[in-house]
């Protein structure tokens, strides 16, 4: 029972959930419908579609253990790819000039993969706990309560990640300690 609750948990925090869910109700929230649905194009389908369908494939051909990229030598080619695709859309939505919050959202979750594959040569951190904590202090500055029962809920997945064998405390706090600290930086700037 606690590894079913444990796969739920990890799977409603999974950043393929979260983040592409956080930026289409951000856009939403601060653009106008035809820049919302274009921007929101952009970012699903230049980084999150093209991930997915890349990091399914690696399972498949055996390339990934499974779809969290668990193991951290798989992780780092991981990295690459998913890293080259948030620079370009993080690029296009500099260079034309969209919202200041867009902007700075996208520089710092950029700065967040680059610090965590760097950080990955070390010690394997925990992406879910790292854009977790990140979306949390983005949506602390739209929403106290939101943002407070968002950060909240990085406990519970905490417990899950430890739980399902993905990771270990000290690679849980490194993780969140990562995703709050571009996330006050953004919160700072904003």
């Amino acid at each position: 029972m606690k590894t079913t609750i444990a796969k739920v948990i990890s799977t409603i925090g999974h950043p393929f959930l979260t983040v592409p869910v956080f930026a289409v109700f951000l856009l939403f929230s601060i653009e106008s419908t035809q820049r919302a649905i274009y921007l929101s194009l952009l970012i699903v389908g230049g980084i999150f579609l093209p991930v997915g369908l890349r990091t399914i494939w690696g399972v498949r051909k055996g390339t990934y253990t499974n779809l969290d990229v668990s193991d951290q030598a798989q992780r780092q080619k991981w990295f690459v790819a998913t890293t080259l695709l948030l620079l370009i859309v993080t690029i296009i939505v500099w260079v034309t000039n969209q919202e200041w919050t867009l902007r700075l959202a996208l520089a710092c979750a950029l700065s967040l993969l680059i610090i965590a594959q760097l950080v990955n040569r070390r010690i394997k951190a925990s992406m879910h706990l790292a854009f977790h904590a990140f979306l949390g202090f983005l949506i602390l500055s739209l929403n106290w309560v939101a943002g407070t029962c968002f950060l909240l809920f990085a406990l519970p997945l905490a417990w899950s990640r430890i739980h399902l064998g993905r990771h270990i405390w000290k690679e849980v706090v490194v993780g969140t300690a990562l995703g709050s600290l571009l996330g006050i930086t953004f919160w700072v700037l904003h």
